[in-house]
C-alpha cells in the first residue's frame, strides 16, 4: 500500500492517554479526574492540531477503562459545524441524553466539536439541555475561539485551553514518526517545522507526510519571513492581479495548494500579530475554512480584498 493512501494524522494519533502531547498543568488536572473519579463537564479550546480531540477521547477511555464503565454506547462525538448546531441538539444529543442506559452505573459522555460554530440560539439550547440533563451525562465541548461562546453556556464547564506543548516532546514526536518511516529528516529540519507551526502537531504531520520524498527539506519549508513579505505585500498592493501573481508564484516554489496557504497564513497572524485577530478577522477564516466555492482564485480574491481591508 502506498504511504500517502493513509494519512499520517491518523496512522500516528496517540490511541492511549499517556502518549499524548500535554502541557504538564493540563495533564496534572486530567489526572486528578482520572486518580479522583470526577468528571466534570469540560471545554477545550485553543488553535487547531494541538491535540484538543484527541485529548477528549483518549481521557474518556482511561476513565471508562479505570473505572470498569467500557461500552461504545455511552459515548456519542458529533461535529457542531455540519448542521449548525441546532439540528444536532434537539434530535442526536436528545434522544442520546434522554434514552434509558442499560448501563446503570455507567456515565454518558456527549463530545461535541466545533461548538463556535454554532448560532447562539444553538448555544442556549444546548445549556437548557446540558443543564435539564440526568446526573450522570458528562459535556465535553471543543472550540478553536472561546470568544465566540456564549457566556452563560462557558459557566456550566471547567475551561481548559490548549496553546503552547512542550516543544521537546513534540520534538520526539514527529522524530519517532520520522523514524519509523524512514524519512531523512534532520533535527534541524524538526526545529525549523516547528517554529513554522507552533505548536499545530496535525498541520507538522501532514507536512512531512506530503513531502516525504523531498530531498531538500528547507526549500520546501515557508519561513516566517515569507509570511511577513506576504503581509507588507496585501498591505502595500492594491492592484489584485499583482497580489494573485504573487501567492500563485509562493504556492509553486513550496508545492502548497492555496486553500492550505491561507490556512497557514491565518496562523501566522494568530501566533505573531495579536491585535489584528478581531471577530472580522475570525470571521473571515471561518468563511474561507467551510466554503463551499471550489474555484480557488474566487477565494483568494475575497482573501485578498478582506484582509486589505483588515490591514488598513
Amino acid at each position: 500500500m502506498d504511504k500517502l493512501s493513509i494519512p499520517w494524522v491518523e496512522k500516528y494519533r496517540p490511541t492511549q492517554f499517556s502518549n499524548i502531547v500535554l502541557d504538564p498543568l493540563n495533564r496534572q488536572l486530567f489526572e486528578n479526574i482520572l486518580s479522583k473519579n470526577s468528571f466534570p463537564n469540560l471545554l477545550f479550546y485553543g488553535p487547531p492540531g494541538t491535540g484538543k480531540t484527541t485529548t477528549i477521547i483518549n481521557l474518556i477511555n482511561e476513565y471508562q477503562q479505570k473505572y470498569n464503565q467500557q461500552n461504545k454506547g455511552t459515548v456519542i462525538h458529533l461535529n457542531a459545524s455540519d448542521e449548525r448546531g441546532i439540528d444536532i441538539i434537539r434530535n442526536q444529543i436528545y434522544q442520546f441524553v434522554k434514552s434509558k442506559n442499560f448501563f446503570e452505573v455507567s456515565t454518558k459522555f456527549v463530545i461535541l466539536d466545533e461548538v463556535d460554530y454554532m448560532t447562539k440560539n444553538a448555544q442556549q439550547a444546548l445549556k437548557y439541555l446540558l443543564q435539564s440533563s440526568m446526573y450522570n451525562v458528562r459535556y465535553c465541548l471543543i472550540c478553536n475561539y472561546i470568544s465566540k461562546i456564549d457566556e452563560s453556556l462557558k459557566n456550566e464547564f471547567i475551561c481548559i485551553r490548549f496553546n503552547q506543548l512542550p516543544k521537546s516532546d513534540i520534538f520526539g514526536f514527529i522524530k519517532t514518526i520520522s523514524d519509523t518511516e524512514e524519512l531523512d529528516l534532520s533535527d534541524t529540519a524538526i526545529q525549523t517545522i516547528q517554529e513554522i507551526y507552533n505548536s499545530d502537531i496535525r498541520s507538522m504531520i501532514n507536512f512531512i507526510q506530503l513531502n516525504q520524498k523531498s530531498t531538500i527539506w528547507n526549500m520546501n519549508i515557508i519561513t516566517n519571513e515569507v509570511w511577513e513579505q506576504l503581509y507588507n505585500k496585501l498591505k502595500t498592493t492594491t492592484d489584485n492581479m499583482v497580489l494573485l501573481k504573487y501567492i500563485h508564484e509562493i504556492t509553486i516554489q513550496y508545492n502548497i495548494d492555496k486553500k492550505n496557504l491561507m490556512k497557514q497564513y491565518f496562523n501566522y497572524i494568530i501566533r505573531t500579530k495579536k491585535e489584528e485577530v478581531t471577530t472580522d478577522f475570525l470571521n473571515i477564516v471561518e468563511f474561507l475554512l467551510h466554503s463551499s466555492d471550489t474555484n480557488m482564485n474566487h477565494l483568494i480574491t475575497y482573501f485578498i480584498e478582506k484582509l486589505q481591508k483588515k490591514i488598513e
